[in-house]
């Protein structure tokens, strides 16, 4: 009986290295090596925002174009100062789009 020939990708170098970036997430960098991810949803009307810890919605405040929130956090893209706020505390700032490979 003959064996089959096996190929398992890993095992032969065919393999990629898969991105941590959730799919179609904006990915920023940030001061003190903080990172997070945004996802736009609803045509630019609402962002889902990817903590390391957590992830919620904000919705788009209607007189500020870039600025989202919800009753506790604030999210304002204007790169390269974009910021995330929560209450009165800048949790995130000096965040920066980067390039996702």
């Amino acid at each position: 009986m003959k064996i089959p020939e096996v190929s398992i990708p890993m095992l032969n170098g065919e393999f990629r290295e898969q991105s941590p970036a959730p799919k179609d997430a904006y990915s920023y960098q940030c001061e003190k090596n903080k990172k997070f991810y945004v996802k736009s949803l609803e045509g630019g009307k609402e962002m889902w925002l990817i903590l390391p810890n957590r992830e919620f919605g904000l919705k788009q405040v209607e007189t500020l174009k870039n600025t989202y929130n919800n009753e506790s956090t604030t999210l304002e893209i204007n790169d390269p100062e974009t910021y995330i706020k929560e209450g009165d505390v800048l949790t995130y700032q000096k965040c920066r789009l980067q390039k996702l490979k």
